[in-house]
């Protein structure tokens, strides 16, 4: 396992990493209404909320306060490892099955930096290799690269936010790359929608 110092660099460049996506439109193509980036994708939605509210919703955490995987269809559990600073954390995510059953569930171990600026409030997150958390037989053990969520204030237009997000990963296993390619930009889709959804059904978005 890393040291808490080499966690904190570790999930920094990732951050630092998303930032580049952000500001450098070079390399990516549109796959699905996502853009793909080399082994990735992005993807980007617009609500009349709060970028503080749509963190709340989309926040990887655990417990009662957790409120991602009350509406996130993909997500089977999150559960908190480790919480090394306020906001530093490790975290494993598991997946239930995707693509009609022809993709088995995946788990991730991840190191997870969330920054909050006045127009800005993201996760950042890359996985780490540790023996402390050995694979369940149950999941897949998956890989994400820098991978995160950004919550943006629309400059012009207050409680509007632009959410971005970010999803590079190895999910493992022997698996056609065209039914990987054809399983994550519908998830992704889904995640918008969905999100949509409960902001909707618990009141929050406006007009």
């Amino acid at each position: 396992m890393p040291s808490n110092v080499e966690l904190r660099e570790i999930a920094t460049n990732a951050a630092t990493l998303l930032q580049g996506y952000m500001d450098d439109s070079d390399g990516w193509h549109t796959a699905k209404k996502t853009v793909r980036y080399y082994y990735g994708y992005r993807g980007q939605s617009e609500y009349n909320c709060s970028k503080e509210i749509i963190f709340k919703y989309i926040d990887p955490n655990e417990g009662e306060e957790c409120l991602r995987v009350k509406w996130d269809k993909d997500i089977k559990n999150l559960k908190l490892l480790k919480q090394i600073d306020p906001d530093l954390r490790i975290m494993i995510s598991s997946t239930n099955s995707a693509a009609k059953g022809l993709i088995a569930p995946r788990d991730f171990v991840d190191v997870i930096l969330t920054l909050k600026t006045e127009t800005c409030i993201s996760t950042n997150g890359v996985s780490i290799e540790t023996d402390e958390y050995p694979p369940d037989g149950k999941f897949v053990r998956g890989f994400n690269h820098p991978c995160g969520m950004k919550c943006l204030s629309h400059p012009d237009q207050t409680n509007h936010t632009r959410l971005v997000t970010f999803i590079q990963t190895d999910i493992k296993g022997l698996l056609p790359r065209s039914l990987v390619d054809a399983a994550i930009p519908s998830s992704m889709a889904g995640f918008f929608n969905n999100l949509r959804a409960i902001l909707k059904k618990d009141g929050h978005l406006s007009a």
